[in-house]
């Protein structure tokens, strides 16, 4: 017993004499009542006491924490305000937390060119206070925002209420800076949000990476501009079926609404019977939804959202843009969360996302299995992308309590796997649900996910047993036989530290066969999802989605098939609206170079299960594989297209852009291009909307104004296809401030028609067939290179082969061709 309080005393002594040594001269917590304060995240009943705490003053004094690594060999968790939902950011094998508080600088807002540079212990709060007066904001918004910081959202991937419409954390990622463990500072990507210096876009691997790949210090991110004016209803509703057909309505309608959450019943009661309560029945659900945009067209469209509630059996609709009045319509669905923990000793919320028809099903599993266990269950959820979160009430303290819940959360996951959902959508794995992983992950796959920690992280000395369960730091050098991370000399490296959870080595579940997990075709037009073939073409998509009204807006050729529209780019003029084909294609089954078929993503939208590999693979150009299938996210039709085509001079149309960019409006254009050839001094501006006939005088009114304001010539064109251009030649990936003129010098002076994505900062070149057409795309590519790597971007071109990587990165390469590559 002697030895083990003597240990216990050595190790935080020597890990604060190693960071001394090193010159680090952070502040290094130690002592008892200090580490007490990091034994937990938002997981409250499951601790890790850290043998120290080490706050850096600034990111050199990260690299000198991190050059410390190996000297210091334990393992070393990175931390920003400990909210993560998922035992994440907490020392579940020992050793040192770095905490990023000190980091709190927004370094740059750039309104011109839609992005923000912030450092990683950045609270959300802070960064949107900081936007407001520049009159954009960062969209994701988990309901820890006023203490959260970015480091953990992009860790974790976070989400909230907003994201239905707005999307998650990755969606709004442009660049990361990461310390790797060796002290190497790189910067993955930048303000142009491209892969920067790097033949692979490797941050798509480090967002939800959960601090298993680096250190993060800054980050670059897109924001939008801020909607002039909300709308907030709340409905309630005596039984789930017809908060159901509530939801199903919202979600196909051209008001595209922002939130769409759901209390149950037994939430909807434990707030009424709380000091909290707002006057709701105590038997009915409580439904809340959000619409946002320019004032003339968000208030067309209240009276359509109120008779959507009102139809599907609502006889409690209430709404406001009233700021006041809305704070306290989402009274109800923000106390819940902080009623919970006064309620209960301990509580957990699970987080996993299943398709919107197995709603049903999945609450009422989680309603019987609570009620047979004795346990508490509510539920407070995002219901517009199916996003679960049934919380646990329960004390830790009664014996057989902590396993009830482990059971109840290992039979409601493997139910969402078996109807097409997935574990986690922004909470994480973090150490909570690593033993699920094997639902999801066959052997194939899991080994193929390991190696991305391999690359970076071979020995999982950043945040062992968090992702994956078997990622567990075994220590090289244990000092004088005493214990430290988990291992002692002569004991096995997979020995437990004293403070891991029982369930991290709970019972495994068996593994499932990789390929009875592939996607087979399926169009499912409630959550607007389809497989189809990676060969299908622009009028094969169509005639699968047009029946359901749905539509796949990021096509660019009407005769190419969509695996070589996204091999030739990875963005459509669309993308200014919905995004980059990444974000609008959801899964794939992937035949890697062994002629192994896998699958990659999911059927949801909406993930955070493990790293990134679909997005890294799909803008991979098939060197890792190819795409069989892809499962594509539709949109709702909501009536006609119409084509809108400004014309001036391009020094008018230059200025014009940013102002139309910079307005609110622009989130209801598909897309806002500007049109270049260099065969005369006027170029245009073209506009694609797609909306109810019925808001096509608030759209005509609005273009009107706005080409009248710069003098230029407006024409027209409705209930008209979109326009496609076809795969371009080459794509240059440069930030929204910087495009436009891009593309005006390069039309100009190459005479090359080119067509620039305004907000998405992307230029799609064509260069006519002739035979100097690869030396004039070579030479453009030499020319603007460097340009474009210095603010985070990159080029592509069909026609040409890719970048050579570096030394470093040949060898992130290989390990990652290794695994792919294996039979």
């Amino acid at each position: 017993m002697k030895s083990l309080v003597q240990a216990d005393t050595m190790k935080p002594n020597r890990i604060d004499g190693i960071l001394k040594q090193s010159g680090v001269r952070s502040r290094v917590l130690t002592s008892p009542a200090q580490l007490a304060g990091y034994d937990a995240d938002g997981l409250g009943y499951k601790t890790f006491r850290p043998d120290a705490v080490v706050i850096p003053t600034d990111a050199d004094e990260m690299v000198r924490v991190l050059k410390s690594a190996k000297e210091l060999d334990v393992p070393i968790c990175i931390r920003g305000a400990g909210t993560s939902l998922s035992g994440g950011p907490v020392a579940a094998q020992g050793g040192v937390i770095v905490h990023t508080s000190a980091l709190r600088s927004v370094r740059t807002i750039s309104t011109a060119g839609f992005w923000c540079e912030v450092e990683c212990g950045v609270t959300l709060n802070q960064l949107d206070e900081a936007l407001k007066p520049h009159g954009v904001f960062y969209p994701p918004d988990p309901s820890s925002g006023p203490v959260c910081t970015l480091g953990g959202n992009v860790a974790m991937n976070a989400g909230g209420a907003h994201c239905f419409r707005y999307g998650v954390t990755s969606n709004y990622v442009l660049g990361v800076e990461a310390i790797l463990l060796d002290g190497t500072v790189h910067r993955f990507g930048g303000p142009a949000g491209g892969r920067g210096p790097w033949r692979e876009d490797w941050k798509r691997f480090m967002v939800g990476s959960e601090g298993t790949l680096g250190a993060f210090t800054r980050f670059w991110l897109r924001v939008l501009p801020r909607p002039d004016k909300v709308w907030t209803f709340r409905a309630t509703y005596a039984d789930l079926h017809t908060a159901e057909k509530a939801i199903h309505a919202l979600v196909a309608h051209s008001s595209f609404p922002v939130a769409i959450e759901l209390m149950d019943p037994r939430c909807v009661a434990m707030v009424e019977n709380s000091p909290m309560a707002v006057g709701l029945p105590k038997d009915s659900f409580m439904l809340l939804t959000e619409i946002d945009g320019p004032p003339e067209l968000v208030d067309a469209r209240v009276e359509a959202v109120a008779e959507i509630l009102r139809s599907a059996g609502s006889k409690d609709v209430v709404f406001s843009d009233d700021e006041e009045q809305r704070k306290k319509l989402w009274k109800a669905r923000k106390a819940a969360g902080g009623l919970m923990g006064q309620l209960s000793a301990d509580f957990v919320v699970q987080d996993a996302v299943i398709p919107k028809r197995a709603l049903a099903e999945l609450l009422q599993l989680v309603y019987d299995e609570a009620d047979a266990a004795g346990v508490r269950a509510v539920n407070v959820f995002h219901a517009g992308d199916g996003n679960l979160h049934p919380n646990f009430l329960f004390d830790s303290r009664k014996p057989g309590e902590l396993e009830k819940i482990e059971l109840i959360g290992k039979r409601l996951m493997q139910r969402v796997v078996d109807v097409g959902g997935t574990l986690s959508g922004e909470h994480g794995i973090g150490n909570d649900k690593t033993a699920y992983m094997p639902m999801v992950f066959g052997a194939e796959m899991t080994r193929i996910q390991l190696s991305i920690p391999a690359i970076f992280n071979p020995k999982h000395q950043l945040n062992p047993l968090k992702v994956f369960g078997d990622r567990r730091f075994a220590v090289v050098h244990p000092p004088n036989g005493i214990s430290i991370g988990g291992a002692s000399s002569g004991a096995d490296s997979g020995t437990p530290h004293p403070h891991e959870s029982h369930a991290a080595a709970d019972e495994k579940i068996p593994l499932k066969e990789v390929g009875s997990r592939c996607f087979t075709p399926f169009l499912d037009a409630i959550d607007g999802v389809v497989c189809l073939s990676a060969e299908a073409t622009a009028a094969e998509i169509q005639d699968l989605a047009a029946p359901h009204h749905l539509r796949f807006p990021l096509l660019i050729d009407s005769s190419a098939t969509l695996r070589e529209q996204v091999n030739a780019t990875g963005f459509a003029p669309a993308s200014s609206r919905f995004g980059p084909f990444c974000d609008n294609i959801v899964g794939m089954n992937w035949k890697l170079p062994s002629g192994h078929l896998v699958r990659v993503g999911e059927r949801v939208v909406k993930t955070t299960t493990g790293y990134d590999l679909f997005r890294f693979l799909l803008g991979s150009g098939d060197r890792f594989g190819q795409p069989i299938d892809y499962v594509l996210r539709l949109r709702p039709d909501c009536g006609i297209t119409s084509v809108h085509h400004l014309s001036g001079t391009t020094r008018t149309i230059v200025a014009a852009i940013p102002k139309l960019l910079s307005n609110c409006w622009m989130h209801w254009l598909d897309s806002i291009d500007f049109l270049a050839d260099g065969t005369d001094e006027t170029c245009q501006l073209r506009i694609v909307v797609n909306g109810p006939a019925a808001e096509s005088p608030l759209v005509e009114a609005f273009l009107t104004g706005f080409a009248g304001s710069f003098g230029l010539t407006r024409e027209s064109q409705h209930d008209i296809p979109a326009p496609t251009d076809g795969c371009p030649d080459f794509v240059f990936k440069t930030s929204p401030e910087t495009v436009v003129t891009l593309a005006s010098r390069i039309a100009n002076i190459s005479g090359i028609r080119c067509v620039a994505l305004c907000y998405n900062g992307v230029l799609h070149g064509y260069v006519p067939d002739d035979l100097n057409k690869l030396d004039r795309i070579t030479q453009l590519v030499r020319e603007h290179e460097d340009t474009l790597v210095a603010v985070g971007g990159d080029w592509h071109s069909r026609h040409l082969p890719a970048e050579k990587p570096s030394a470093r990165e040949a060898t992130w390469i290989s390990l990652l061709e290794q695994e792919t590559n294996r039979a």
